[in-house]
């Protein structure tokens, strides 16, 4: 199965087994404290949130080219 055909689902649990991985691995070099831990977190997630809103307007530009860009072709036939 390549990796265009794996479920998101899949997908999302591989990734979040990875993340957990990955902040274990931190916490355990870092030697931090839980609560200095959970304000790094929760700057990611803003970083996070930043992303995706910044991804969901660039997916409406490109859904609005492609609408105009078909309604300019029905226009020439």
């Amino acid at each position: 199965m390549n990796e265009k055909n794996i479920p998101l689902s899949i997908m999302m649990e591989n990734a979040k087994g990875m993340m957990i991985d990955a902040f274990n691995q931190v916490q355990e070099k870092s030697n931090l404290p839980a609560y200095l831990m959970e304000g790094i977190i929760v700057d990611l997630l803003s970083q996070v949130r930043n992303q995706k809103n910044l991804e969901l307007v660039q997916d409406y530009n490109r859904m609005n080219r492609e609408t105009v860009s078909e309604g300019e072709k029905e226009g020439e036939k």
